[in-house]
């Protein structure tokens, strides 16, 4: 259940990316920004009837592939290290954040570790990025 999210937000990135590819036009990166924001607000409206912390990870589940496919498309746009570092960044935080909304499920020592986990989770992710972007230059 826990590697959803993540398996999730890589297929997204995978297909944005492999859709995109290089020598993208104005227009086509135009249409593609359209093609996130409906996709956000279909994924937005599926959270609807939900109540609590089921809203805050569906919320959660949305802004991130949101965030991460504009990251990946930027990335697709406009190639260079800063770009993937972007992406690198944005697919760190959005899986940080599902994270610790399924967290909030858990209590007392147990939520300390999921957030620890989570915490541990988004300083890799930032480090792994950092040294990409440093090999890249």
């Amino acid at each position: 259940m826990r590697n959803t999210p993540g398996i999730a937000l890589a297929v997204l990135a995978f297909a944005c990316g492999t859709a995109l590819g290089a020598g993208m036009s104005k227009q086509d990166y135009r249409d593609a920004k359209k093609r996130i924001a409906a996709q956000y607000q279909a994924e937005r409206q599926k959270c609807g009837p939900r109540h609590g912390n089921a809203l805050d990870l569906c919320v959660a589940h949305a802004h991130g592939a949101r965030d991460v496919a504009k990251a990946e498309l930027e990335a697709a746009y406009k190639p260079s290290p800063r770009t993937n570092y972007d992406a690198a960044i944005a697919r760190g935080k959005a899986a940080y954040a599902v994270a610790k909304e399924e967290c909030d499920d858990k209590r007392g020592a147990e939520k300390k570790a999921c957030m620890k986990d989570a915490k541990d989770s988004l300083g890799r992710a930032r480090a792994e990025a950092k040294s990409a972007m440093t090999a890249a230059q």
